[in-house]
This record gives structure tokens, sequence and C-alpha cells, in this order.
């Protein structure tokens, strides 16, 4: 979901094709998708345009693969219910639900004038944050400064959810956590994690 330039996917499908395995990705920009199928191998991919909710394509699939923090992206948690809700129906028996999001930080100022994100070659990126407890939405923007350049803003909104929120979000959905990390490399999760990759099964009584 929300399959972008493709960064994820097609190494995905690379990998797959000596056994089988067929990607999919949707993706509400079009400039993305152009940009994936241009790349090498981007044909390996079927593209979907549209939302990765509303016309989220039906599969079946063994895995629904929702990478970094692309379930934030969902403004609510009515839509975040809802995208985990139609990820479980279209998977095949024995299927999984991957999350990949960040995990919130209680200690995150509820406001952040422009501040050094990180430092570029010509240049750097500024941040700044105004965080909504109430909706748990932080919004901002990344502007890159550069000495050569006409300054670039990005402005971003997530609606973040704790590590139990998501797995009451995933129960409702008829999911159960399998296993739980903090990075690919499966580092074990721990409560100083600031990232959270959970694989989510059917739980026994759905899986029907």
């Amino acid at each position: 979901l929300g399959v972008g330039t493709g960064r994820l996917a097609i190494p995905i499908a690379q990998a797959g094709v000596a056994t089988g395995v067929h990607v999919v990705g949707i993706d509400s920009s079009q400039a993305m998708l152009e940009e994936l199928r241009a790349k090498p191998h981007g044909e390996l991919v079927d593209t979907y345009l549209g939302h990765m909710v509303r016309d989220m394509p039906s599969g079946p699939f063994g895995v629904v693969l929702i990478a970094y923090n692309t379930l934030f992206n969902l403004l609510t948690e009515h839509e975040q219910r809802e995208c985990l809700q139609r990820a479980a129906h279209c998977l095949t028996p024995g299927g999984h639900i991957v999350v990949d999001c960040f995990v919130p930080d209680d200690s995150l100022p509820d406001q952040l004038a422009d501040t050094t994100h990180r430092s570029t070659s010509t240049g750097e990126i500024l941040s700044r944050w105004k965080v909504d407890r109430e909706s748990q939405v932080i919004s901002g923007v990344f502007t890159q400064v550069s000495s050569n350049a006409p300054d670039i803003s990005r402005p971003y909104s997530v609606r973040y959810a704790t590590v139990a929120q998501v797995d009451f979000m995933a129960h409702a959905a008829g999911m159960v956590v399998e296993q739980r990390w903090s990075s690919y490399a499966r580092d074990a999760f721990t409560d100083s994690s600031v990232r959270q990759i959970t694989v989510y099964g059917i739980a026994p009584s759905t899986s029907s």
C-alpha cells in the first residue's frame, strides 16, 4: 500500500521472480507510479492508481505490506481501522499484514520552530511541526535550504497511533500479533524502540 516509486516493491518483485511471487502496488500519485514503471524491472509490479483504502485491490494476497508509516498517512482512526479491515479481507488463508511505523514519543514537544533536521552537500533541511494531542495528528514542514537554489518546502501530516492502538485496530480486523521487531534485521522490540515492524496473522477463529 502506498507503493510510491517502487523502492520496496521492485526489489521484492525481483526476488520473487524465481518463486512466482506476484507484486501489486497502489498509490494515489500518477507521477510516482510513472516513475516506478520507468525504473529497471518496474514492469514486474502491477500498479493501480487510487486511494489505498477505498480502491484497495481485492486480491487475494498472501501478504499486505504497509511500510514506512504509510498507515499513519491516513488521518483518522476510522480510516486506519478500515485500512486494516480491508487488508484482512483480501488475504488468502494463512495470509499476513506487515505494519511498519514509528513508535510515538511522549516527550515530543507540542510545537517546534524551524530546526536543522540534517545537513546536505549544498545546505540543510529544516523541520518544524505542531502536534494536536487530541486527534493524534502531527502537521509539519520540511524545508530544503540551498545556497544555489530556491528553498523547497514539503508539508506533511500524519495521524500517529501507539503500538497498543495499532494492535487494537488489527484485532478488530480479525488479526493477531505473530512477530514484532524494531528493524528489518529483526532486532528485538523493546520499551525503548522507536520503530515497530509487526507481522499480523489471521486469528484462528476467523481463519475458516
